[in-house]
């Protein structure tokens, strides 16, 4: 029960608890900027489980942590309709100018409040990775021995599996995120690459103009952490270990290593592997992981691929996390597009029982994992918000948008309506991703 607390239920809570706040804080924060009233704020739903009035405000924790919500004045459609009688607001339409609550604040005032609840998803996911630059620094990969393919252009130039790449240009390489920082720079330049070959040193060279470079590291099965209480960590493995043997094939490479686990979902494998120069053996069985980028479920034992750590200085983690942000946003504009142009399927979306497992998988990996999953979801759930879908803050601004192009509002019925029908499509989302959570 204490094992399901600490590594399931409070990562789940923690998560959707941050990027709830944040949202709508982002919210709450525009709209007293405005001069607009807040009722409530509410950090999830259903019957508020704590509630405090703080000025003209109802600050509440609801049984339902599934979301939330910031209500400001003139908000709730449907009881104004009620106590100021259907027939008064069936055909009013006021001008967009006229200012009481929020429908009724400028068109800028109303898409900056529902901008803003996004906007702070993305822009708490910046200063939490500058935090963990600041405190875990960057993970980089410390090899920088190559796997040549067939293909690559670096064979032509004389490069070979096995060789350790020195420098590039005379700029020194230390690890591989260096070799492809100078080769970046070197795009469409002759490149004099020096490589530890054997004993020896070697010289190649020639024009780098491909987009794809054809080589990648080559990477010792050497465990550089281990998932708590995953079959790797109950088996007794420990950080450092190397992997000799799987099912008596020698193993050589990370890659080798990964390719038979995931392939051993179902199955028993027998792992030899050295400890402080001891030799020991174990059956240990994967256990069955979905990969949403291979769309498969697969085996893993739950160890991480070696690393290392650079620090960086407080300038250098602003400009790391400022890049982390930008290639996190783009990539997900990207799956995004892919799943509207049905490029990927709809199978691969996730939902809260998703985000459940996926926090309770970061939790056993450490605290540090589970802070990079707070970040790529704040950012998906700011994201998700911009939909244009009625009800969500897409929509809003949408609405806002139309109601400025006509120079009149909707009325409060027409908006009533469009709120319910928006309402309609969330909730066939949400029994669309449930199902995709349980079938999976």
């Amino acid at each position: 029960m204490l094992d399901f607390l600490i590594y399931s239920l409070f990562p789940f809570l923690f998560i959707l608890g941050f990027c709830i706040t944040i949202h709508e804080f982002g919210h709450f924060l525009c709209a007293k900027l405005f001069g607009i009233p807040v009722e409530k704020f509410s950090i999830g739903f259903g019957p508020p489980l704590f509630s405090k009035k703080i000025g003209e405000t109802d600050f509440r924790i609801a049984y339902f942590p599934l979301g939330g919500y910031v209500k400001m004045a003139g908000e709730d459609e449907g009881e104004i309709l009620k106590k100021e009688g259907e027939d008064k607001y069936d055909t009013e339409e006021k001008p967009a100018e006229a200012e009481a609550g929020f429908y009724d604040a400028p068109i800028y005032k109303r898409i900056s409040v529902v901008f803003s609840g996004p906007f702070f998803n993305v822009i708490s996911a910046f200063f939490v990775l500058f935090l963990m630059f600041m405190v875990y620094g960057v993970i980089v990969n410390p090899y920088t021995r190559v796997v040549v393919t067939d293909q690559s252009r670096f064979a032509e130039f004389g490069l070979q599996t096995n060789d350790s790449i020195i420098s590039i240009n005379g700029s020194d390489v230390k690890n591989w995120e260096d070799f492809l920082e100078i080769l970046d720079r070197n795009k469409g330049r002759n490149v004099v690459i020096d490589v530890r070959r054997g004993d020896s040193v070697v010289r190649v060279s020639g024009v780098f103009a491909a987009d794809s470079i054809g080589l990648k590291p080559l990477i010792p099965p050497i465990l550089g952490s281990l998932k708590k209480n995953g079959p790797a960590f109950k088996a007794g493995m420990k950080k450092g270990d190397q992997i000799i043997k799987i099912n008596g094939d020698t193993i050589t490479t990370w890659e080798q290593m990964v390719d038979i686990v995931r392939a051993a979902k179902n199955e028993t494998l027998s792992i030899v592997w050295k400890h402080n120069g001891e030799i020991k053996k174990a059956a240990i069985s994967p256990v069955p992981f979905y990969d949403p980028l291979a769309d498969d479920t697969v085996g893993q034992i739950g160890v991480f691929v070696p690393y290392a750590r650079q620090y960086p200085s407080p300038f250098g983690a602003v400009v790391l996390a400022v890049k982390r942000t930008g290639e996190l946003l783009s990539q997900m504009i990207d799956i995004f597009y892919r799943l509207f142009t049905r490029r990927i399927s709809a199978k691969q979306i996730g939902g809260p029982i998703a985000i459940f497992k996926l926090s309770a998988e970061s939790a056993h990996w450490g605290f540090e994992h589970l802070l990079g999953l707070l970040v790529i979801i704040s950012i998906n759930l700011g994201l998700i918000n911009l939909f244009p879908i009625p009800a969500l803050d897409g929509g809003h601004i949408l609405i806002a948008i139309i109601e400025g192009i006509r120079r009149k509002r909707f009325s409060r019925r027409t908006r009533l309506l469009i709120q319910q029908v928006g309402y309609a499509i969330i909730l066939l989302l949400i029994v669309l991703v449930t199902y995709n959570d349980i079938t999976r």
